[in-house]
């Protein structure tokens, strides 16, 4: 879950699409009275006037005009369970998700309601709850909405029609989405440290390293260096709406599946070794400061990758795109196999007016030789023309 949407909630007051609750709701071995509280909230967050999802933030005490204090539950719920029950007995079809967290050290939970076509309503009477009437929420309260307003709900989401949506893949200066690569897959020997060569006129390096000092791990990071950057394949991905609607909360997941047995890696292309140096003065070693960029960068993490499940995962947030509008991920993703073999990359898009995420994916096919290498080897590699061009080396860099 997302804890900055949870801090950026709390802020807010209750209304129409924001309710707290200091304790969890009854459930297991509740009366159908006590379970028909959680049945109009939702209904009435689902039916309510809004441009984006509705949340009901469980564990929380509004004490507006301060964020809402963390109060913390200690009954927990199982979504399936809430969705069989609220299933049996809403009409039409429903979505929402339920999910904990610990928040400040206390487990707390989120009911996330989608904008979605209404009115919703209750088949059948329960708990005191009328069967066939549409509850909605005014403010911080709920009430029984009246035909006319009823009949405006139709009207308004009818048009709505479903999402839709672009997504276009490129590789970097919006070269077309090729379907196989033609790379190289290094591994190498347990590398020395490095050490200034001596010359003639200085053979033991001293006067070299009155001006600089040696980089000992020359040799290790120039092999991270070849080994990343001969077997990538950089991806970018942006995201047009070409629905009628704004959505909100968009979200793209992109992952890669081995499909012949492979390891793969994802990367970010901000995170791509950079060709290291041999030597560094003395000046660059005491001010070595990373620059404004850098560390804003660092502070506004949009792109995460990471490895749940077993698949690793790049989570792009992109926001709210209004129609027609194109959302860019800021960074390009980095996919690195081990080895040659096909790779099913994978794409997940979310946002809160969709029902169910939609899904898209593209198989790529990565080929080439496979070489183990030393110090000596990999000298050689660096003069190769071959390798160069995958690496991005200019002839005066070889």
């Amino acid at each position: 879950m997302n804890t900055s949407l949870i801090d950026a909630l709390r802020y807010r007051s209750e209304g129409t699409d924001l309710d707290f609750k200091r304790a969890q709701y009854r459930f297991v071995g509740a009366s159908d009275a006590e379970k028909a509280e959680l049945l109009k909230d939702i209904l009435a967050i689902a039916n309510a006037w809004r441009e984006g999802p509705g949340h009901i933030l469980l564990g929380f005490r509004d004490a507006r005009p301060h964020p809402a204090e963390v109060t913390g539950i200690s009954e927990h719920l199982d979504d399936a369970q809430l969705q069989q029950f609220v299933g049996s007995k809403v009409k039409p079809k429903l979505t929402f998700h339920y999910e904990e967290c610990l928040h400040e050290g206390k487990t707390v939970a989120v009911i996330s309601i989608p904008k979605q076509p209404r009115p919703f309503y209750l088949q059948h009477a329960y708990g005191g709850l009328k069967s066939n009437v549409v509850y909605v929420r005014r403010g911080s309260s709920t009430a029984e909405a009246e035909p006319p307003e009823v009949a405006k709900m139709v009207a308004a989401d009818a048009g709505r029609g479903d999402a839709v949506v672009d997504l276009v893949v490129t590789h970097p200066g919006d070269v077309p989405l090729q379907a196989k690569f033609e790379r190289q897959f290094f591994t190498f020997d347990r590398l020395p440290d490095y050490a200034l060569p001596a010359t003639k006129d200085d053979p033991f390096g001293l006067a070299a390293n009155l001006t600089y000092t040696a980089n000992s791990r020359y040799w290790r990071e120039l092999a991270e260096f070849a080994g990343v950057r001969a077997s990538a394949v950089v991806l970018c991905y942006s995201l047009t709406n070409r629905s009628a609607y704004a959505l909100t909360g968009t979200k793209l997941e992109v992952s890669a599946v081995p499909l012949d047995g492979q390891q793969v890696q994802l990367s970010l292309g901000t995170k791509l070794p950079s060709r290291p140096v041999d030597r560094r003065s003395m000046v660059e070693l005491i001010d070595h400061r990373p620059s404004f960029a850098e560390a804003l960068r660092q502070r506004e993490p949009v792109m995460v990758i990471d490895a749940a499940g077993g698949v690793m995962t790049c989570h792009v947030r992109l926001g709210t795109l209004l129609p027609g509008e194109a959302g860019r991920a800021p960074d390009s993703v980095v996919l690195r196999a081990a080895g040659p073999g096909r790779v099913e990359v994978r794409c997940r898009i979310l946002a809160a007016e969709l029902a169910t995420p939609l899904q898209r994916a593209a198989e790529l096919i990565v080929e080439g030789p496979s070489q183990h290498l030393g110090v000596e080897g990999l000298m050689a590699a660096m003069n190769d023309p071959q390798v160069a061009a995958l690496l991005g080396m200019p002839k005066t860099q070889r």
